[in-house]
């Protein structure tokens, strides 16, 4: 298993959210997963907030939108669209509910927000609410009111049986022109090949690549996916054909980022930059164990040059390098590259 940002063991989490310092409250001795922060939600939140200055999650596009969280869990990723203005609903299920909204009441209230002396964050933060909401039980949804202009899932995609449910709660939630966001880790291929088949139907599915990501708060194994939806489903054999339009529109795309001398974000097989636009559908993407391999080994290739700089520079050296690494962002990478080169010798033969 990967090295968690959050170890899941401790009650509070302390997460720094669009300037503002946020505890989440968690409970590590519950059997139920929802009561805990996974890296999924952090990583969406961050990059929410990276590209809140402008775009799609700038605050004058987000102000006063609804807003939907599945799977909130305990509510990061529907905070970042909170404080940025938008009203959102938490949705969970069970006994999730009560410590997610003790983490709304507590962190993005508004006096809340007066108590953490983030006015600003006050005055602009938008209408939230915790509500019960099962994928699989159609007669929960007669409690919202779709279409949401954002629906959010950090996550959600754990295991085969929950993907035909999160699908058609967001079908359900979502319209023609609702941004579907969803930050998945993954863990099975067989769950992420049923994810990739089942969604690419109703919609082209856009991976994010890593530069559109916060540099602090990503990982090879953690996927985060823009869902617009389809005027029409399609078939399986048009799933089957997307897929090769997309693979073609990677090769596209890679060939024209190297020619202008940069570095194309593969996309679940579309290329990053304007032919993210296409309408490409559920597409082969390279082996995430293979790029969490490649960053493991960059890590351990860089880890053993700065152990030979301390060495040689002395003392002075090894203060500057505990100066150097003192960042909380930082000492999360550190723990996450550790993992990753011990799951990639544990589980890769090379």
């Amino acid at each position: 298993m990967l090295e968690r940002w959050n170890t899941h063991f401790s009650t509070t989490v302390e997460q720094e959210l669009l300037g503002i310092d946020l505890q989440l409250a968690q409970d590590p001795n519950s059997s139920n997963l929802g009561t805990t922060v996974w890296d999924a939600s952090i990583v969406l939140a961050k990059y929410i907030e990276k590209n809140s200055r402008r775009g799609d999650f700038s605050r004058p596009k987000v102000r006063g939108r609804q807003a939907l969280e599945l799977g909130a869990g305990m509510g990061l990723a529907g905070m970042a669209l909170a404080l940025l203005g938008a009203d959102v609903a938490f949705t969970d299920i069970g006994d999730v509910l009560p410590l997610l909204q003790r983490n709304v009441d507590q962190n993005i209230s508004t006096a809340a927000l007066k108590v953490k002396d983030a006015a600003w964050a006050a005055a602009e933060v938008g209408a939230a609410r915790v509500a019960s909401l099962d994928w699989s039980d159609p007669a929960c949804y007669a409690a919202f009111h779709p279409p949401y202009d954002f629906i959010l899932a950090a996550d959600c995609v754990y295991s085969e049986l929950a993907v035909p449910h999160l699908l058609a709660a967001v079908l359900h939630m979502g319209g023609p022109r609702t941004q579907t966001i969803v930050a998945n880790e993954f863990r099975s291929q067989t769950v992420h090949d049923l994810f990739m088949q089942r969604f690419g139907r109703h919609f082209t599915i856009r991976k994010v690549a890593p530069n559109k990501m916060d540099a602090n708060y990503q990982h090879p194994l953690i996927h985060i996916y823009l869902l617009k939806r389809r005027k029409q489903p399609l078939a399986e054999a048009g799933v089957e054909a997307a897929a090769a339009e997309g693979a073609a529109a990677t090769e596209d795309g890679q060939a024209a980022a190297q020619r202008a001398g940069g570095v194309a974000g593969v996309v679940g097989g579309v290329a990053e930059g304007e032919q993210q636009d296409a309408e490409v559908g559920a597409v082969e993407e390279e082996d995430p164990l293979a790029a969490a391999a490649a960053a493991a080994a960059a890590a351990a290739v860089a880890a053993a040059g700065a152990a030979a700089a301390a060495v040689e520079e002395g003392a002075g050296g090894r203060e500057e390098g505990a100066a150097s690494s003192g960042s909380s962002a930082e000492r999360f990478q550190t723990r996450r590259q550790g993992a990753m080169l011990a799951r990639v010798l544990k589980d890769i033969k090379l």
